[in-house]
C-alpha cells in the first residue's frame, strides 16, 4: 500500500542509478566492490523505481538507434516516460491502485514537471484515449534546474556567501551582471574567472572534501551530472541565440571536456561494480553494454535547456489538479543553488499562506 515513487537523474542524460546506489537507495557501494546499507533510504516510505531515460541512457539501449531513437527532448521523455509507468503497471497490476509520484533532482526540473503535465492530460484525456488513469499524487524535485536565466547569477551569489571568490570579482559581477541583467554573453568573461577561482571545490556540496582515492584525486560529487548541465544549458542558449559560439570560452573554462577523469570515488565504484558479470546477470541487462553515469549517444534538443519551466508549474497549479509538489534545495549546491529556486518560486506570484518562512528542525536540529 505504501505509494509508488519512480526517480530518475538529471543530465539531461545521466542514470537513475545513480540515485539507486549514490543517492538514495538502498546500498552504496565499497571500495571492494561489495555493498553497504544505506540507512536513509527512501524505501523505507515508497516503493521505489529507479529508471535510466531517455533510451540511451545507462543500460537502457533501441534496437532502432539509427531510426532516430537517441534522439529527442523535454516532450519526447515526457512522452516516453509516461509509456513507461504504464508499460510498469501493466506488468506489475498489484501497484496501479498506490498513489503514484516522480521524482528526480537538477535537469529533473525539466524531466518532473513535462512528465507531471503528460500524465494530468492523459488523465484527462482518458476516456477517448482508453489509458488506463493513473493514481497520480505529485512529484519532488531537488536543486531542479528551471529557469536558466536565474541559475548562473544564483551560482555566483553562492560561491560569495561561501567566501570562496573574491571580493574584486564579486564587485565586478555585482557592477554588471546581477539585478536583472540577462544578457549572458556581457558577462562571460566573469563567470570564467568565478569558475578559475573556484577551482576543483565540489560544486554539489561546497563545504564537503573532495574524494582521494588512493594516488588518485576524484574530484567533485556530481562531476559528471555537472557537466552534462551545463552543456546543455549552455546549448540552449547558443540556439535560442543564434549564435553557437556563445559560451564556448565558459565551456572550456568549466573544463566541460572532457569528462573523464573527474568521478567522486562513489561513482567510480558504482562503475566498477556495474561491470561485474555476475551483477549484470541479477539485474538482467545485456552482457555487451558497458554501463556509464551519463550517454554518450544521446542527442538532446539544444533549444529545452533555455527554457523555462515556470509556465507549467501554473499549468498545473492553477489546473487545480490536487497535485503535491515539493521542491527541496541543499544550499551546498552551487549549480542548481537555492538562491536560484527562491527565485523563480516567489516569481510565481501565488500567495502563501501560513508561515511564509520559518525555521525547520529535525531531531531538535
Amino acid at each position: 500500500t505504501d505509494p509508488v515513487a519512480f526517480w530518475t537523474n538529471g543530465g539531461p542524460g545521466c542514470s537513475g542509478l545513480l540515485g539507486a546506489f549514490t543517492e538514495q537507495g538502498p546500498f552504496r557501494p565499497n571500495k571492494d566492490l561489495t555493498l553497504s546499507y544505506n540507512q536513509y533510504s527512501w524505501n523505507t516510505v515508497a516503493n521505489m523505481v529507479f529508471i535510466e531515460a531517455p533510451c540511451g541512457v545507462g543500460f537502457s539501449y533501441s534496437d532502432n538507434p539509427e531510426g532516430g531513437d537517441y534522439t529527442t527532448g523535454d516532450d519526447q521523455t515526457a512522452k516516453d516516460n509516461y509509456a513507461l509507468i504504464q508499460g510498469f503497471l501493466n506488468r506489475f497490476p498489484q501497484y496501479r491502485s498506490n498513489e503514484l509520484y516522480i521524482t528526480s533532482e537538477s535537469y529533473g526540473g525539466h524531466y518532473m514537471p513535462t512528465l507531471a503535465k503528460q500524465i494530468v492530460d492523459e488523465n484527462t484525456a482518458a476516456a477517448t484515449t482508453g489509458n488506463p488513469v493513473l493514481n497520480f499524487k505529485g512529484f519532488a524535485v531537488g536543486n531542479p534546474a528551471t529557469t536558466f536565466y536565474s541559475a548562473i547569477p544564483a551560482g555566483m551569489e553562492t560561491y560569495w556567501g561561501h567566501q570562496v571568490i573574491s571580493k574584486p570579482l564579486y564587485d565586478d559581477f555585482t557592477a554588471n551582471c546581477k539585478d536583472g541583467n540577462r544578457n549572458f554573453s556581457a558577462c562571460e568573461m566573469i563567470y570564467m574567472k568565478m569558475y578559475r577561482e573556484v577551482g576543483d571545490l565540489n560544486p554539489y556540496a561546497l563545504d564537503y572534501p573532495v574524494c582521494v582515492d588512493d594516488e588518485r584525486t576524484l574530484a567533485k560529487k556530481g562531476r559528471s551530472q555537472r557537466t552534462w548541465l551545463m552543456n546543455h544549458l549552455l546549448n540552449g542558449l547558443a540556439a535560442e541565440a543564434g549564435d553557437m559560439s556563445i559560451g564556448e570560452n565558459m565551456r572550456k573554462s568549466l573544463k566541460l571536456e572532457p569528462v573523464e577523469g573527474y568521478e567522486p570515488c562513489a561513482d567510480d565504484y558504482m562503475t566498477s561494480y556495474l561491470a561485474l558479470p555476475n551483477v549484470k546477470q541479477a539485474i538482467h541487462v545485456k552482457d555487451d553494454i558497458v554501463w556509464a553515469d551519463c550517454s554518450r549517444t544521446l542527442r538532446y534538443k539544444q533549444s529545452d535547456g533555455a527554457k523555462s519551466m515556470t509556465p507549467i508549474y501554473n499549468y498545473l497549479i492553477d489546473g487545480k489538479f490536487g497535485l503535491n509538489i515539493l521542491v527541496y534545495s541543499g544550499d551546498d549546491d552551487d549549480v542548481c543553488a537555492t538562491i536560484g529556486t527562491q527565485s523563480w518560486i516567489w516569481d510565481l506570484g501565488y500567495d502563501v499562506s501560513g508561515k511564509a518562512w520559518e525555521t525547520y528542525t529535525v531531531a531538535q536540529q
